[in-house]
């Protein structure tokens, strides 16, 4: 997924947050390999892992934690486009979230949206298919931010949520993330997504209009111009099962609808296999979270689907020559980590 774009809308307000921080936003955007047209120009496809750089360069250069964050507190639902428009004019804000489940790779092809319900809870989550070395945290908190003013906005200025979740390690200041989003905000935690009530999903759109959701509904199947590839697909999948412990070739190949055989045949196709996709993401994802000081090494056996912290370790010392807690001190260090 080193090649997922995403829209320029992205950067929507980034000048003004870089000016108000003492940057140069041309300058930034520059040194990030970006055309200054991407602030002027909304629909323009760039690349995601750019536009992540681009935020943790900006946080660091003015040294601030909360850079991210400060890009989504302006944010309106009209910032995603058109799938924001076939969104409000579903009947219910249930509807709404599983239209922007449905079209958000229009807007950010490396972007997963989860809605999962459990009695009276509903976690929103979101999985980021991008693979970037390093953090991720300004991305992520733009991106969970959105997130938080899209339902904000379909619910109305008096509703909070029950929590929002990160599952990198706190800032320094988190009294700044309370007041953002008026609610608990736990960090270290194993999903990035925000947690409500499942009746606050019931309430009607009040925008809602079905002819006009059949309109852009047209228009939108008529844009999806990229078809995701096997491997895309199947990518998707590991994500969304490898904490289950249940992430397995038939499994996905289920979910997808064909059976082993034939997945194994197209991901041959695309000069890929499962268990390369499998070992890519727990690859990327086991240098992430153990780039965090705070995160605790054998959690992240679950969070991959090991057994235990023994498997973990072993698949780790196989794949980077050396163990995590090794790893994270050479990283720390200024190695390369042995990967």
């Amino acid at each position: 997924m080193g090649s997922s774009q995403i829209r320029s809308a992205s950067l929507t307000n980034y000048a003004e947050v870089a000016r108000a921080v003492g940057l140069d936003p041309f300058a930034q955007l520059r040194a990030a390999g970006l055309d200054v047209q991407c602030l002027n120009n909304p629909d323009l496809k760039i690349p995601v892992l750019r536009v992540h750089a681009l935020l943790e360069s900006s946080a660091h250069a003015a040294g601030i934690e909360d850079f991210g964050l400060r890009m989504a507190m302006s944010r309106r639902l009209s910032n995603l486009g058109l799938i924001a428009l076939a969104a409000r004019e579903e009947p219910t804000v249930r509807d709404a979230l599983y239209c922007l489940q449905r079209t958000m790779h229009l807007h950010n092809e490396a972007l997963r949206v989860v809605i999962e319900e459990d009695n009276d809870v509903v976690v929103l989550s979101e999985q980021f298919l991008a693979r970037l070395q390093g953090s991720m945290r300004q991305g992520v908190e733009l991106s969970i931010g959105v997130l938080f003013r899209v339902v904000k906005e379909f619910l109305g200025d008096g509703w909070t949520p029950t929590a929002v979740c990160f599952m990198h390690a706190a800032p320094r200041d988190v009294g700044i993330y309370r007041k953002s989003f008026g609610c608990s905000v736990q960090f270290n935690s194993v999903l990035n997504g925000i947690t409500c009530r499942r009746r606050d999903l019931d309430r009607a759109m009040p925008m809602a209009d079905p002819q006009s959701l059949r309109t852009l509904q047209q228009y939108l199947n008529s844009a999806a111009e990229h078809q995701p590839t096997q491997s895309e697909r199947t990518t998707h999948l590991i994500l969304g099962l490898l904490p289950s412990g249940r992430c397995t070739a038939e499994l996905v190949a289920r979910y997808i609808g064909i059976d082993r055989r034939t997945l194994h045949r197209r991901l041959e196709a695309e000069s890929t296999s499962f268990s390369a996709l499998v070992d890519e993401i727990r690859q990327e994802a086991a240098q992430r979270h153990l780039c965090n000081p705070n995160q605790v090494i054998a959690d992240l056996a679950p969070m991959l689907g090991f057994s235990d912290a023994s498997a973990f370790s072993r698949w780790f010392s196989g794949r980077f020559g050396t163990s995590p807690r090794r790893w994270r001190r050479q990283s720390v260090n200024g190695g390369d980590g042995g990967g």
